[in-house]
């Protein structure tokens, strides 16, 4: 019985020392910055690959009305 509540207590402070630790607690921290970062670097490429893509489309449009068909 004793040795499982060793086993507890060293758990126990196990999880105090990751929860309180300032270190780990940054370096999570920059962790999660940086994968937003990314996704949101990403999502900004790929919004600007859909404009890029419906900018010519528009363009077809304006050029066929100017051509005297309308």
């Amino acid at each position: 019985m004793s040795e499982r509540l060793l086993l507890i207590e060293c758990i126990y402070k196990y999880i105090m020392d990751l929860t309180s630790n300032g270190v780990v607690v940054t370096d999570a921290i920059k962790y999660v910055q940086g994968k937003m970062d990314h996704l949101n670097g990403r999502e900004k490429a790929l919004l600007q690959d859909i404009k890029q893509k419906e900018e010519p489309s528009e363009n077809l449009q304006e050029e066929e009305t100017t051509n005297g068909v309308f």
